[in-house]
């Protein structure tokens, strides 16, 4: 399902106009309401990230409305800290691989700076750490590196190398109808839902009912992502053939 679709009303923005009852165009004949619903579905767009990377069993999630892989190659400096741009959108880190010669990479072991013996302003700290089990500190939009590259190692093409998992595409007001809903259902309730608590109470509570089950028949949506994301990567598992007397 694509985000707004007037033409055929296959779209997102169409299925929330017959959840809500507003008619055909209810929403895209209407400047104010329609900037209030890209606003929800991006809202829900996140949760439904969130949900999904919370849930994963090794499964790597991204909005297919992405064009390019969620990594980057960052040239090295001197400098212990690598700041990320807010055009990365990143959520997550998945994992940091560090170049000290200009063409293999070691992966990194995440730390925090409260476990070292020094304090990260020791002019020593990177006596501590080595190049072929170097490791990073994430700080916010920012990783720290340790040991940090030398002058002769930036020199030689030093690098680091970063994979993540990042928030989804936004929606907008124009140009964004094609995008694909990564999770049509959430989304669409979860826009709906926004707009009921508003509105329409009654419809309110049932949307609540369908997003997060009523404890009873209802499992929700919410739940079914969760479940979904938790078994989507392979696992191998290995039969024990049970002892038999030989006898």
């Amino acid at each position: 399902m694509i985000f707004n679709d007037t033409s055929t009303r296959q779209g997102g923005i169409q299925e929330a106009e017959d959840i809500c009852g507003l008619g055909a165009t209810g929403i895209t004949g209407n400047t104010a309401l329609f900037q209030q619903f890209v606003r929800w579905f991006n809202k829900w767009a996140k949760i439904g990230i969130k949900i999904a990377l919370n849930a994963q069993d090794g499964f790597d999630v991204d909005d297919p409305n992405w064009t390019t892989y969620p990594s980057g190659t960052y040239t090295g400096t001197t400098n212990r800290d690598y700041v990320f741009s807010a055009t990365e959108q990143m959520l997550k880190i998945k994992t940091v691989g560090l170049c000290y010669d200009g063409t293999n990479y070691v992966k990194a072991i995440p730390i925090d700076s409260s476990e070292f013996a020094n304090v990260k302003a020791d002019p020593n700290i990177d006596s501590l750490f080595g190049n072929m089990i170097p490791c990073y500190d994430p700080k916010a939009n920012a990783i720290d590196i340790y040991p940090k590259f030398t002058q002769a190692q930036v020199d030689a093409g030093a690098k680091v190398y970063v994979e993540f998992y990042r928030e989804p595409r936004e929606y907008a007001t124009s140009g964004t109808d094609s995008y694909v809903l990564p999770f049509p259902n959430l989304i669409t309730k979860g826009a709906s839902y926004e707009y009921a608590c508003l509105y329409k109470p009654d419809l309110a509570s049932s949307l609540r009912s369908d997003l997060y089950g009523n404890n009873a028949n209802i499992k929700g949506i919410v739940k079914d992502m969760e479940e979904e994301y938790s078994y989507r990567y392979p696992v191998n598992k290995k039969i024990i053939p049970k002892w038999r007397n030989p006898r």
